[in-house]
């Protein structure tokens, strides 16, 4: 009954729909800071070649299987560049790495040397340096070896 009389008040269908507007309002704030803080938090922090004593590693000639390219909308028309490389060539079993968000002009098919952590199995990076006349030949055996087993890139699973 005093529902009835007051619904009809001006100052109570006022303070209702603040009161409804606060709610939306939170709802919508808590919603945006649960999604930046997913997002952000669920984000792999990649290791960095600046992290490790650069006498760590070995250079070893590679070549660039895949580049792909993922439009950032933030920033314009600019893009991520995402480099998947092989190395480890001239082994029966071949190592592959990525690199995700670099400044790299190459492209597939490419030899490039590839940085790789003596002591941490699969920790690689790609430095863009292109390969010397003598390491070329490891690519050249590679690319055959991949033509002779009919397949693009031996060892590399193109899915």
């Amino acid at each position: 009954m005093w529902e009835e009389k007051n619904s009809n008040n001006p100052h109570v269908i006022l303070n209702e729909v603040k009161d409804l507007k606060n709610t939306l309002f939170l709802k919508n704030l808590f919603f945006s800071l649960f999604l930046v803080t997913h997002f952000s938090c669920n984000r792999e922090n990649q290791p960095k070649y600046e992290d490790y004593n650069e006498e760590d590693f070995l250079l070893v000639p590679g070549i660039v299987t895949k580049v792909t390219r993922t439009p950032i909308f933030a920033r314009g028309w600019w893009y991520d560049y995402n480099i998947f490389y092989a190395y480890s060539l001239d082994s029966d079993t071949i190592s592959v790495g990525k690199e995700m968000d670099v400044d790299m002009a190459v492209s597939e098919g490419e030899a490039i040397y590839i940085l790789v952590h003596k002591y941490k199995k699969g920790l690689s990076f790609p430095t863009g340096r292109r390969i010397t006349p003598n390491d070329e030949k490891v690519i050249q055996r590679y690319l055959k070896k991949s033509q002779d087993h009919g397949v693009k890139y031996f060892g590399i699973d193109e899915k």
